[in-house]
């Protein structure tokens, strides 16, 4: 049975135009109820499930046909056959085109250059997506078409010295930029990037485990 948690919810953030009696709807994993794609069986690269009320993705790490990916992602240049990706998503129940904020409550394992997390958007299928993704020292936002990286911005991100490994990720769009925080910290802004699906999922990349326990849409 689809269980959706639907209230009134106080934007907290000052960059966007959401009233204070915006709808929040929040999926907290005691069922599927958005129908975020799972695997459970045994694969090379990893696996996306939900179970004790939360959503958990693995990947694995160590496969040669996924490896090649890292240098997209991280933008070093790395051996193929070093590291694996795995992605789950579901079809966000908002309007793309109109300001709104997404807030996931995560955990993760410590951060390394090749041991990726991070939060994909604007999802219309596998090859058609926006994503942000962090690990110890960068932030990268990337825009897929088709399968392929057309256009991508990195920074550096300065981290606490006892990061947490518990985090708040909050990602706004006020229909003008993009931003996205960690933790409170604003750690990428971007302009010009429209945005028209409603997709919205989470990835790892390496040997990397995330835990979703609740994912909130206000808008």
């Amino acid at each position: 049975m689809k269980k959706l948690i639907i209230t009134m919810a106080i934007a907290t953030g000052a960059l966007l135009p959401i009233t204070a009696d915006a709808d929040s709807i929040k999926e907290d994993f005691e069922s599927n109820s958005l129908e975020w794609t799972e695997c459970s069986f045994k694969d090379a690269a990893g696996t996306a499930i939900i179970d004790k009320g939360v959503m958990t993705i693995t990947s694995k790490g160590e496969n040669k046909a996924m490896g090649a990916l890292l240098t997209g992602l991280t933008g070093v240049a790395t051996k193929v056959g070093e590291n694996t990706f795995f992605e789950t998503h579901c079809y966000a129940p908002i309007d793309p085109m109109k300001p709104f904020k997404i807030i996931a409550n995560v955990s993760i394992d410590k951060l390394g250059y090749d041991k990726l997390v991070g939060m994909e958007f604007n999802y219309r299928d596998d090859g058609n997506f926006y994503c942000f993704t962090f690990n110890d020292g960068l932030v990268n936002f990337q825009r897929y078409v088709d399968g392929r990286v057309v256009g991508k911005v990195t920074q550096s991100v300065k981290w606490e010295k006892n990061k947490k490994l518990t985090q708040t990720w909050e990602l706004q769009s006020d229909g003008q930029q993009l931003t996205f925080f960690v933790d409170g910290m604003e750690i990428m802004k971007i302009r010009y990037m429209p945005i028209e699906y409603a997709g919205v999922g989470f990835y790892t990349f390496g040997k990397q485990k995330l835990v979703v326990d609740d994912i909130e849409f206000i808008q």
